[in-house]
Order: structure tokens, then C-alpha cells, then sequence
């Protein structure tokens, strides 16, 4: 017996040393956020549209679809006085008018078709295969620099589905700027500005100068 005893402290102490030493870290939770500009966070806001669209109810989704609609001031804030203005026309009249016209039917059409689950990707340059020209355009365009998410609706396994672009966390609240790529130029048939001036000599008549 005094031969097995060494042994067995020797092992309960090695034992002891494994169950006392530091932990591995736990796995993120994929269901909670760390912040309120964390992409979880945008995942479970939008989720709250697709369950809306479970029910068939179109009118549930375009309200759940409310909040994710950009403000004219924020518009302002992200590209400028006048880009932004200029975007927020295009964005008012026609991209929240046609979100609230037709989103509801769709979506609703696209959950019943089976994409129920909601997938959330950053884009940029650091991500170029899921990265779109209007998502490029979005981003070079703003004057407030801020990570830039892309939202697709899709069936479990799947990797395709119904894509919303350009979401964005400003002012404590997740936007979707959408299409808004769309309008942040002047349109083709702009009155171009006025040509400045011809140079002249001080005090002498525009006709005069050089003479």
C-alpha cells in the first residue's frame, strides 16, 4: 500500500491541476448582439419582417419595414448637403413609395415560397464577391464612413434569395439606403450650371479686355 499511495496523490493532483486551469473562452452567442450596431442586431430587427410575412399579412410587413426607412437628414449626414438632398428626392418619392406599394406582396410571396431565413453580409472592398456596383457606389459616396451590410431573404442551405441593399447603423438605428445608388447623381437631363464669366481686366468692359 505505501507504493500505491504516492501514485494516487500524484494523480489526483495532476487531476486537480486540469480542473483548476483557465478555461477556453465560450462561443460567441450567434442570438446576442454585443452592441446595438452589431449585425446580430440588424439580423433579429429584420426577422421581425419575415415573421410578419409568415402570417400573409402585407400590410404587417411594410409596417415592420417602417423603421429601416431613412430620414432626409440622415441622407444629409451620410453624403452631404447636396448629394444627400438630391438622394433623399429619389429615395422619398420613388424607393419608399415602391417599398410601401409592393414590398409587402412580395415579401410575402418569397417567405411562402420557403426563404424564411434572414442572412446578413457585410460588404466593401474586403468582401468583393458579395459586393454589387450599387454597394460600391453607396460607399464611395459617403462622406461618413460606417460599415455597410446587404440583407438577404432565403431558404435554409441556400446561399441565393431576395437581396435588400445598403444597411447602415447612424443615429442609434439601423437604415436600409436600398437603391439610393439610383439617385445620388444629377439626372442626364440637368440644366448644367452657368458658364462662369470671361476673365478681364480689372476695370475695363467684358468686350474691351485686351485691347
Amino acid at each position: 500500500m505505501r507504493s500505491v499511495r504516492p501514485a494516487l496523490l500524484t494523480l489526483a493532483v495532476a487531476l486537480g491541476g486540469i480542473a483548476c486551469g483557465p478555461l477556453e473562452a465560450p462561443e460567441p452567442d450567434k442570438n446576442t448582439p454585443q452592441s446595438p450596431d452589431d449585425h446580430i442586431a440588424l439580423r433579429l430587427a429584420f426577422e421581425k419582417v419575415a415573421d410578419a410575412a409568415k402570417s400573409g399579412d402585407s400590410a404587417a410587413v411594410v409596417r415592420a419595414l417602417e423603421p429601416f426607412l431613412a430620414t432626409r437628414d440622415e441622407l444629409v449626414t451620410l453624403f452631404g448637403p447636396e448629394v444627400g438632398a438630391r438622394a433623399w428626392k429619389g429615395y422619398s418619392d420613388s424607393i419608399a413609395a415602391t417599398l410601401r406599394a409592393e414590398a409587402g406582396d412580395v415579401i410575402v410571396r418569397q417567405v411562402k415560397d420557403g426563404q424564411t431565413e434572414v442572412a446578413v453580409e457585410q460588404v466593401g472592398p474586403a468582401f468583393p464577391a458579395r459586393t454589387t456596383p450599387g454597394d460600391q457606389r453607396l460607399l464611395d459616396a459617403m462622406r461618413s464612413k460606417r460599415p455597410m451590410y446587404s440583407v438577404r431573404l432565403r431558404r435554409p442551405g441556400e446561399q441565393l434569395g431576395l437581396r435588400f441593399n445598403g444597411f447602415v447603423y447612424i443615429d442609434g438605428k439601423w437604415r436600409a439606403l436600398l437603391k439610393a445608388y439610383d439617385h445620388l447623381d444629377p439626372p442626364p437631363d440637368a440644366e448644367p450650371p452657368p458658364a462662369p464669366a470671361p476673365a478681364t481686366d480689372a476695370g475695363a468692359p467684358a468686350g474691351d479686355a485686351g485691347n
